[in-house]
C-alpha cells in the first residue's frame, strides 16, 4: 500500500464504471472529470443518477470499478486505506454522533488531540458558540445520535469532526435537515468557509452552494451529461438549466 508524502487534494476520474456485485446493470458508465487542488466542483442530478456512487468511490466505501480513479497520481486501490481516510473527510447528510463527549465527537477519541486544535476546528464549522454554552465545554456530553442537540446543532459537529482531521479533500453530501433560520445560516456559513479553504466534491443541493462551485457536473443514468460553469450551463437551457430553474421554484415555495 502507497501514502502521499505531500497530499494536495488533486482527483482524477478516467472512465470509471461501475456495477452493485451480482446486478448485470452498470450504475456508473464511463465517467471522467478531473478536480484540482482547492477546487470545488458540485455534483448535480436528480435522486439514483448516481451522484453518491460517484462518493462512495472516492472514498473507497465501494470497490471493483473499472477504468481509473487517483488522488496526486496514485491509483486509489493502491492507497493505505487508513491514510486515505486521514486525507479524504466525507460529511454525510445522516448526523451521527456518540454518547461521548464534544471531544470524543471531534476527535473521535483520539487522545493526542490538543484543545486549541479541537477549537480551531469548532471555528472553522460555526460551532465554537453552542458548544461554549454547554455544561463541561469541550467535555459536554452528547447523547447518543445527538439527542440533546438539535438537529442543526449536530450537524455543526460533524462539520467540526471533519475538519479536525485537516483533510486534503473533503467530500460533501450537503444537509438538508429542517433546521431553524440561525442554525441554517451557520451551517451555510461554515459550508462556505469549507468551500474556500479545501478542495471539495459536493452533492449540491442549495442553489448558493451549486453557484460556488468552480465546475459542475450534471450527472443522469451514470453518466456525465453536462459539465461547465453555473452561467454556461443555464445559457445553454439544459439538464442543467432544468434542474436549477426545478429547485428555485422549491426554494420559493420555502421562503413563502
Amino acid at each position: 500500500p502507497k501514502t502521499l508524502d505531500n497530499p494536495q487534494g488533486h482527483i482524477r476520474f478516467d472512465g470509471v464504471s461501475y456495477r452493485y456485485p451480482e446486478t448485470d446493470r452498470d450504475v456508473l458508465k464511463d465517467v471522467s472529470f478531473e478536480i484540482l487542488p482547492g477546487q470545488v466542483v458540485a455534483l448535480v442530478g436528480s435522486t439514483g443518477s448516481g451522484k453518491s456512487t460517484v462518493c462512495r468511490l472516492l472514498t473507497r466505501s465501494y470497490g471493483g470499478y473499472r477504468g481509473s480513479i487517483t488522488v496526486d497520481g496514485v491509483e486509489l486501490s493502491d492507497l493505505e486505506s487508513r491514510h486515505l481516510r486521514q486525507n479524504i473527510a466525507v460529511v454525510h447528510q445522516d448526523v451521527f454522533l456518540f454518547h461521548a463527549s464534544v471531544r470524543f465527537n471531534v476527535a473521535l477519541g483520539d487522545d493526542s488531540q490538543s484543545d486549541e486544535a479541537l477549537w480551531e476546528a469548532l471555528d472553522i464549522a460555526e460551532a465554537r458558540a453552542f458548544v461554549e454554552t454547554l455544561p463541561g465545554k469541550l467535555d459536554g456530553m452528547i447523547s447518543e445520535r445527538g439527542r440533546n442537540l438539535s438537529a442543526g446543532q449536530g450537524q455543526l459537529l460533524t462539520l467540526a469532526r471533519a475538519m479536525n482531521r485537516t483533510p486534503s479533500v473533503v467530500v460533501l453530501d450537503e444537509a438538508t435537515a429542517s433546521v431553524d433560520p440561525m442554525t441554517e445560516t451557520l451551517i451555510q456559513r461554515a459550508i462556505d468557509r469549507i468551500l474556500r479553504l479545501k478542495t471539495v466534491l459536493v452533492v449540491a443541493h442549495r442553489l448558493s452552494t451549486i453557484r460556488a462551485a468552480d465546475w459542475i457536473l450534471v450527472v443522469e443514468d451514470g453518466r456525465i451529461v453536462e459539465a461547465g460553469k453555473h452561467e454556461t450551463l443555464l445559457a445553454q437551457g439544459g439538464r442543467y438549466a432544468v434542474l436549477h430553474d426545478n429547485q428555485l421554484s422549491e426554494e420559493s415555495k420555502i421562503l413563502k
